[in-house]
């Protein structure tokens, strides 16, 4: 392999957050022998990047699902794929009309009309700092990584498919966690980011690996060369998978790597 791209949550991180030493030194050892890494999460640059802060020198980030790559330390910027001003203008109304509690990305800053416990929860758990626009007219008129709906996980289904059934033209939704809808521009994947990046770096994507757990993997799961599932990752996301390691919390990514990182 000559690239490997890890999803954060669920997979590089533990469920406590934290990425294992075992997954530390293997990362490492690879790397000196010339494998390039990437991370690749639906998460905001700004919560990735202290996240990985250290694991290498320089590590390429791809964030919001794929609609933005940026290297961690030198802070090149890659790709850019915002949903345009008033590209979201339909379902942003209908999400603000029912009360659902959604958020938008706008300048890598995490955005909201309302503020719910949902928000809270989700701010307290990721690091992101909260910031208030009440004005609903400014929403659709900003240009946004993405839109984040927070709900229960016995509702989400039904609230994805109101979603999805009033979405403006160009936009699409998927999961990257129980709970949590993402809209996104239909042509934003984590596959189509990671096949840009590979091709920046002269890298064949026969030569990539992908590893991840949640429908938002599925993309660069299906797009590399070789495709690994967590031992912790839906049936779908198994599925789509060349091979399935153990979960994040037993070092699934560390037996990724032993396996297909040196070949």
């Amino acid at each position: 392999m000559r690239l490997v791209a890890m999803d954060l949550d669920g997979t590089l991180l533990r469920s406590d957050k934290s990425i294992s030493d075992a997954a530390i030194e293997v990362i490492r050892e690879a790397h000196s022998r010339g494998v390039a890494f990437a991370v690749a999460t639906g998460r905001m640059f700004q919560t990735s990047q202290p996240v990985v802060d250290g694991l290498l020198d320089e590590l390429p980030i791809i964030a919001y699902n794929g609609a933005l790559i940026k290297y961690s330390n030198c802070g090149l910027t890659l790709l850019r794929l915002p949903i345009a001003a008033r590209g979201g203008e339909r379902v942003v109304r209908f999400m603000w009309e029912w009360g659902m509690v959604f958020q938008a990305y706008i300048d890598d800053q995490l955005w909201v009309a309302r503020v719910a416990p949902e928000t809270v929860a989700y701010s307290e758990k990721y690091g992101a700092p909260i910031n208030v626009m009440e004005d609903i007219e400014e929403f659709v008129n900003r240009e946004a990584f993405k839109y984040l709906v927070l709900d229960d996980e016995e509702r989400i289904a039904d609230v994805r498919k109101a979603i999805d059934g009033v979405l403006d033209p160009g936009l699409r939704t998927m999961l990257s966690s129980p709970g949590m809808i993402e809209i996104v521009r239909s042509d934003v994947s984590k596959g189509r980011a990671l096949s840009h990046l590979a091709s920046s770096m002269g890298i064949s994507m026969d030569n990539v690996m992908a590893i991840g757990d949640s429908e938002n993997d599925i993309d660069m799961l299906r797009a590399a060369g070789i495709g690994v599932a967590m031992g912790n990752a839906g049936d779908d996301v198994k599925a789509e998978a060349d091979y399935i390691v153990a979960s994040n919390d037993d070092d699934g990514v560390v037996e990724a790597l032993e396996r297909f990182a040196f070949l």
